[in-house]
């Protein structure tokens, strides 16, 4: 008779689990059954081509981080677990109290007394931190560290593993766009760009309550931004790269561009066994509704207000603003005051007035976005 093995049922679920955020806590239910003193993990992501780093998922009964960026170069202590490539133990908190940034003093306001922080690689490709903290002070001894390094190896297995098939799959569509000479002057560092517009205003969006957003569907919804005129494969290049005004047959044409987008995600998905993804509606809608309207006036479904997913809102935003601040072998590009001034004319007729008036508020990060990602021309 063939031996049966029953687990403990302390991980049972994990790989089950839809969502990063889900599996984190189940890890961290797991832990808790024998070290009680880990009162919350989380993890922070890092941005190589902006450097720097942000906030991704956590568990634990608060949660007193969210929605946040800094540059590394600003976290001295965080630049090293970069550099050295060893994890950080500190057992006293208090130290931090008094600190410049505003994630340590906000982990030690919390009442957390203790840390301990491992780097994750890709091989030498650097993609973030986890953190262990406790309300206890000195309380993690050798023994301890010894099973948060083994957790901390899975828990950065989990999350490079789902990162690089989002990943994988964003660049396989992208790669279509090339494969099938797509032209459209809207490329490049354009949708590195209006990608970190987009992160921007949803980040904000979040800490003023936004519901339906946290840090993981941000990170995606930054990973997916650049995907939303993806339908514009099936345009014809006669149309797509006409240099003049398209007349309405054509202008009838290039509009249904959203609606094969969506097409192009539920074939694919469906034929590689995506359709289960976690938040590949997030792709559906931005591909789909991006030209939809707050008037209900856009396109393909005419939807208003809320009908529009606030993923598609954000992104619409950051797209147009990109797009009147770029040059274009048809146009020059606008000034951001100059474009910032047009998308307020449009704000709440057209666009989600609350995105218009982070790119107001967030002149500073948005010049940096911008100096990152200068086109070669300008």
């Amino acid at each position: 008779m063939e031996d049966i093995f029953v687990s403990n049922g302390l991980l049972d679920g994990l790989y089950d689990a839809a969502s990063f955020d889900k599996k984190l806590k189940i890890i961290h239910r797991a832990l808790k059954q024998h070290l009680d003193a880990i009162d919350r993990i989380s993890v922070i992501l890092y941005d190589a081509r902006m450097e720097i780093l942000t906030t991704f998922i956590h568990s634990g009964r608060d949660n007193p981080l969210s929605f946040y960026e800094c540059k590394i170069e600003k976290s001295p202590s965080l630049l090293q677990l970069k550099k050295l490539k060893k994890p950080r133990l500190v057992n006293d908190l208090d130290l931090f109290s008094d600190g410049e940034n505003e994630h340590t003093r906000k982990i030690a306001d919390q009442g957390y007394h203790s840390s301990y922080s491992v780097p994750m690689f890709d091989g030498e490709n650097f993609l973030g931190v986890v953190f262990f903290n406790s309300y206890q002070s000195h309380g993690f001894d050798n023994k301890i560290l010894l099973e948060l390094n083994l957790y901390a190896q899975l828990i950065n297995s989990l999350i490079l593993n789902k990162l690089q098939a989002t990943r994988m799959m964003v660049g396989a569509f992208k790669s279509a766009l090339n494969l099938v000479s797509y032209k459209d002057p809207e490329t490049g560092n354009h949708l590195e760009r209006m990608a970190r517009y987009s992160r921007l205003i949803a980040q904000e969006l979040a800490r003023d309550g936004e519901p339906g957003l946290n840090d993981e569907i941000i990170e995606h919804l930054f990973l997916f931004a650049p995907l939303h005129d993806i339908g514009k494969i099936g345009i014809p290049d006669n149309i797509l790269l006409k240099p003049g005004k398209l007349d309405d047959a054509e202008w009838k044409v290039m509009k249904t561009h959203s609606a094969i987008g969506r097409d192009i995600i539920d074939t694919i998905a469906d034929q590689i066994g995506l359709e289960a993804f976690e938040h590949i509606h997030l792709l559906r809608n931005i591909s789909e509704s991006h030209h939809e309207t707050i008037d209900g006036q856009g396109y393909p479904n005419q939807l208003m207000n809320d009908e529009i997913a606030i993923e598609t809102q954000i992104v619409a935003v950051a797209d147009i603003f990109d797009a009147l601040t770029s040059k274009r072998p048809y146009k020059k590009a606008w000034t951001n005051e100059d474009a910032l001034e047009e998308l307020q004319k449009l704000a709440g007729a057209k666009l989600n007035g609350d995105c218009v008036n982070i790119l107001l508020q967030k002149k500073q990060a948005v010049e940096e976005i911008q100096k990152r990602f200068q086109d070669e021309s300008n």
